[in-house]
């Protein structure tokens, strides 16, 4: 008998804790509102932060505090949006789907390399070291830091010097805007086809003495379209107007700093020469042309 009391006496300690361990769950337990696990149940899972939140955990709380919106989960789309909208209660204005450009045309060619960079091969560690990169200090130092942060392999690097964004499958998360030490990445509309690949906003003849296809602000793209505004001296797209862009604006650029994707695939603006060739061919002939339309138009004037 006297050895069966310490067996009885351990059975009581234990059931004794788990009675206040029910207690304390009961007690200090957090209900979790309803819909934040139809939330949880419908998102992607990707947790690329996006959003702004830590995850999509943290995202579906938000959502169901009200500080976040039913579009903000760029990799769901419009179609989770509507859903997730359904779940809250409210009414979705889908907004235009947004994708990285990397606004930079800078190779190896265009802005040689200054000295051979031998550190930790990121970013970030290269910027921080004057004279570790290409002759331009503000473009694309290209070693892909947005590769690693991206991760739906949407980013890719070239054999110049560059990385590129392939526009069908980035998801809009905006990762590699925030691993850009340099903020050459932008989140531009998806559906837009013209943009201005330079970031540097320095005077324009010390522009082009570190880039050949750098922006000098020449106003030249301004005269073609009202889409193109000059901010100092770098020109950008008014991405709020809806207005087509005519393929005169990129014909125009002196420096073939201006993309048009209409005619030309970033990689193949990036790292085929054959474009640059057709580009040149182009603009010469567009060039010569207004020369005789403006002579035409000044002879009727006169």
């Amino acid at each position: 008998m006297e050895m069966m009391i310490p067996m009885f006496v351990l059975l009581g300690v234990g059931l004794v804790m788990a009675s206040l361990l029910a207690v304390g769950r009961k007690a200090f337990s957090v209900e979790v509102d309803p819909r934040q696990e139809r939330i949880n149940d419908i998102l992607p899972g990707v947790n690329c932060g996006g959003c702004g939140y830590p995850g999509c955990s943290g995202y579906a709380c938000a959502l169901v505090e009200g500080t976040a919106s039913p579009t903000d989960c760029a990799p769901g789309g419009a179609d989770l949006a509507i859903q997730l909208g359904e779940i809250m209660g409210l009414e979705i204005e889908l907004t235009e789907p947004m994708v990285a450009l990397i606004a930079c045309a800078g190779t190896d060619t265009a802005s040689p390399p200054l000295a051979g960079y031998i550190g930790e091969m990121t970013c970030g560690a290269a910027h921080a070291i004057p004279g570790a990169g290409k002759a331009c200090t503000r473009g694309c130092l290209g070693l892909g830091s947005c590769i690693e942060a991206c991760k739906f392999d949407a980013i890719v690097t070239t054999s110049n010097g560059l990385v590129i964004v392939l526009k069908e499958a980035c998801i809009g998360c905006g990762a590699c805007v925030d691993a850009c030490p340099r903020g050459v990445i932008k989140m531009v509309p998806k559906k837009e086809t013209v943009h201005v690949l330079c970031v540097n906003p320095d005077k324009p003849k010390l522009v082009k003495a570190v880039c050949t296809v750098g922006c000098t602000g020449c106003k030249l793209c301004v005269k073609q379209s009202k889409r193109f505004e000059i901010d100092g001296t770098l020109a950008h797209v008014t991405y709020s107007d809806d207005a087509e862009i005519p393929e005169s604006a990129a014909l125009a650029c002196p420096q073939g700093t201006i993309l048009d994707s209409r005619k030309y695939t970033v990689a193949a603006w990036i790292t085929d020469p054959s474009a640059r060739k057709d580009y040149d061919s182009r603009s010469t002939v567009w060039k010569d042309e207004e020369k005789k339309r403006k002579a035409e138009l000044k002879k009727a004037r006169s």
